[in-house]
């Protein structure tokens, strides 16, 4: 049941992604699911990061169209290097939470973008300027929300206490 829900909020990140990407032209940098990824490695399991990262990546893939792995094998690489780094460093600074979220998408991306060059597919010199955009935009947008979600958690809990 825990892997459906995990698999459940990968499909919503996906999809709110798309509708706001629709909308707003800002949010076509932005990746959700990757935020999703960091927020699991850093506050929950690593392993099921891992889960989060390879599903929200092969759902990303089927939206746009392109061959299934691709985002799949960023995000689990991106989880992993996540989690690792949450296990051995203290991450509860903001800009160190916006560090690792952006080195995380520059991770992805990169992974992306080798396994196009390795497969002889045409990629263009506007993507790496696109990903260096998106990998600040992720970055700054992710440090937020852990920002604002461990300024909730801490409000719940001095009130219980």
């Amino acid at each position: 049941m825990k892997y459906l829900l995990l698999a459940l909020f990968s499909f919503l990140a996906v999809i709110a992604q798309m509708i706001a990407g629709n909308g707003f032209f800002l949010f076509n940098f932005l990746d959700l699911s990757l935020i999703l990824v960091a927020f699991w490695a850093v506050y929950r399991n690593r392993t099921q990061a891992l889960f989060v990262g390879s599903i929200a990546g092969l759902l990303q893939d089927a939206v746009l169209g392109w061959p299934l792995g691709y985002n799949g094998f960023g995000k689990t690489l991106a989880a992993f290097l996540v989690g690792l780094a949450a296990r051995h460093f203290n991450v509860e600074g903001a800009w160190i939470r916006a560090a690792l979220i952006a080195a995380a998408s520059c991770v992805n991306v990169l992974s992306v973008f080798l396994l196009f060059l390795l497969l002889q597919r045409n990629v263009g010199a506007i993507f790496l300027g696109a990903s260096l955009m998106q990998c600040l935009i992720t970055g700054g947008v992710g440090s937020l929300a852990f920002a604002a979600y461990d300024g909730y958690s801490g409000t719940r809990f001095r009130k219980a206490g």
